[in-house]
């Protein structure tokens, strides 16, 4: 039997164990190094990440004033509410609670739960609202050891002044969507972000939003705010100084609602726009549509009633009419087609054409407003007295062509750079544009629609505003802008001067001699004069079976096959200053319902 050594056994049982401690040792030290030295700003820095948020802080939003200081858009002190995600949150629970306390508004909440329900797992805040008032934050200040994850910080939110008088003009801001940060990514981290959403608001979103600062925030293991500091101030938004005159503004809306009587009652506001432009410098005074909306609904969070209300109005409030309504521009452009065949000379000052109330082309018969004619009369005659048969003439002999040209010259269907997104060009039908279209020739019949402003013609209340502007300066191009004080540098407008000088005179007379369509509307007082142009619009088919039967007037009819009444002119007459067009859809006609609204708006500027 072999003896076994034990001093030999022990010894290197020992050896082993001391080289198994020793490696033991040297790797613990090791580790030990290496989190403290080589991994040390690593484990720093994950250290302070979970001290520590950081966030973008929202600048205050830019201001907007109407040129003569007054608010159209401010900003007041709101507080936005905040929930700390987790994915063990009872987050049903604690939106009972803050319900029963508070009085928070329905969508917000469903809002939520749709955000909540896409970062509930990155421990983040997420917003919730800044509806919340003075005495809803106080009730949850006093029991915020009941809601833990609750947060709210002071912000500022958007405030409209002037309500629904400058709605459509500067428009609302709206909370982020999945389509604005698809073209915006860069503010995927702000939920409470407004941005602008229509009209001013959106245009000059990016000025008036401003530069965003830098806030780091001390939280605790639950994701408490322990400290916040401000370590990089953001710079607010821009003011925006617009050309709106608030005064005429507010007196144009007034002007265009529907009195019909003295009896206590109110009455639905017409359908339409009013819009005023400095014929010099282009500024846009006035910029009317209606009917209208207040922003503030937006502002403040619109309810589903509210925005199903709007949307299923059929007289659609959130269209903006000034700048995005389309309609046959009627007898305004006659001015237009008279300069056109003045330019080509295929007319003169003195020339005349026969009307006995119908033109006869080929198997059409395309009447005159005047049933037994107006007669052997010369073109500022027929301006005057808005021959439609003098034009059907007038326009044959001049061609679809270079009526068109005419007509962009003058600001229709042209590349007007407006400040607003909403802006909707009008259009000035053409040979090849028939073409293009609809796939066939274009006919003469057609040329004697458009010589009126009907058939496929189709204008803005602006571009005819500026159409105006053009003839009444009768120097330059003048372009629209919204902007107060603008710089703007215009192209000559190349039009003969005395056939320009021929055209005032005679919408002189259309507003100031008897045989004029707006002779009842001219200006109260005898020092200034306003020239001007009606326009009745037809928007239903008159066959030649109701003619002889008699037609139905306007006012019989239904609101939506009765006529569109418009006017575009110029004040004072001497020296122009202000144009303006007045359309009020399905108004009847433009000499008894526009040219009366434009006559008291022009009176409010000079008088």
């Amino acid at each position: 039997m072999k003896k076994f050594n034990i001093k030999k056994d022990v010894e290197r049982r020992f050896l082993m164990l001391s080289v198994l401690k020793g490696l033991s040792f040297g790797v613990l030290s090791w580790r030990l190094f290496d989190l403290q030295v080589i991994e040390n700003k690593k484990y720093d820095k994950l250290s302070k990440d979970n001290q520590f948020n950081f966030s973008l802080v929202v600048p205050e939003r830019g201001e907007i004033y109407d040129r003569k200081g007054r608010v159209l858009a401010a900003n007041r002190d709101a507080f936005s509410l905040y929930i700390k995600s987790s994915e063990n949150l009872n987050i049903d629970q604690i939106l009972f609670k803050l319900m029963s306390i508070t009085n928070l508004n329905e969508d917000d909440i469903n809002d939520f739960k749709i955000r909540y329900r896409d970062l509930y797992k990155n421990n983040v805040n997420i917003f919730m609202t800044d509806n919340l008032s003075q005495r809803d934050i106080s009730k949850i200040a006093v029991r915020l050891h009941e809601f833990p994850e609750v947060n709210f910080l002071m912000t500022k939110k958007r405030v409209y002044p002037q309500g629904a008088i400058t709605g459509h003009l500067i428009g609302y801001t709206g909370k982020l969507t999945e389509k604005d940060l698809q073209k915006n990514k860069n503010l995927i981290n702000f939920s409470n972000l407004r941005i602008g959403k229509y009209g001013l608001e959106k245009f000059f979103d990016k000025k008036l939003r401003g530069e965003f600062g830098r806030r780091r925030q001390e939280v605790n293991a639950r994701g408490k705010i322990i400290t916040s500091n401000l370590y990089e101030k953001p710079n607010p938004g821009k003011n925006l100084n617009i050309s709106i005159d608030l005064n005429i503004q507010s007196y144009a809306l007034s002007r265009l609602q529907n009195i019909k009587s003295n009896k206590l009652e109110y009455n639905e506001p017409e359908t339409g726009s009013v819009i005023v432009m400095d014929v010099n410098t282009g500024e846009l005074l006035c910029c009317v549509s209606s009917p209208n909306f207040n922003p503030n609904i937006f502002s403040r969070g619109i309810k589903s009633r509210e925005w199903k209300t709007l949307i299923n109005n059929k007289k659609a409030p959130l269209l903006n009419r000034a700048v995005s309504g389309l309609y046959p521009p009627g007898s305004t452009i006659k001015m237009a087609v008279a300069l056109a065949a003045l330019e080509s000379g295929v007319i003169g000052y003195d020339s005349k054409f026969f009307c006995n109330g119908v033109k006869e082309y080929g198997d059409m018969k395309f009447h005159c407003w005047h049933k037994y004619g107006h007669g052997n009369i010369n073109l500022s005659q027929a301006i005057e007295r808005s021959c439609d048969v003098f034009f059907y003439e007038l326009g044959l002999k001049v061609g679809i062509e270079k009526i068109g040209s005419m007509l962009k010259k003058l600001g229709l269907s042209a590349n007007i750079n407006l400040e607003l997104n909403e802006l909707r060009r009008g259009l000035v039908p053409s040979k090849k544009w028939k073409l293009e279209v609809k796939g066939t020739s274009w006919t003469p019949g057609e040329t004697i629609n458009a010589s009126i402003g009907q058939g496929y013609m189709l204008s803005n209340p602006i571009e005819l505003t500026t159409m105006v502007a053009r003839i009444a300066n009768s120097e330059m191009s003048i372009e629209p802008t919204l902007l107060s004080n603008k710089k703007q540098k215009f192209s000559k407008l190349d039009i003969n001067k005395n056939h320009l000088t021929y055209i005032k005179s005679a919408m002189s007379n259309v507003v100031n001699n008897e045989f004029g369509t707006a002779y009842k509307s001219k200006l109260k007082n005898k020092n200034i004069k306003m020239a001007g142009k009606t326009g009745t619009v037809q928007v239903i088919r008159i066959s030649e079976e109701e003619r002889e039967k008699g037609i139905v007037k306007n006012k019989d009819r239904e609101w939506n096959k009765r006529d569109h009444a418009l006017f575009v002119g110029y004040a004072p007459l001497d020296n122009p200053k202000y144009s303006i067009c007045v359309i009020v859809e399905h108004g009847g006609s433009g000499s008894t319902t526009a040219a009366p609204i434009a006559r008291d708006v022009i009176s409010k500027l000079l008088i």
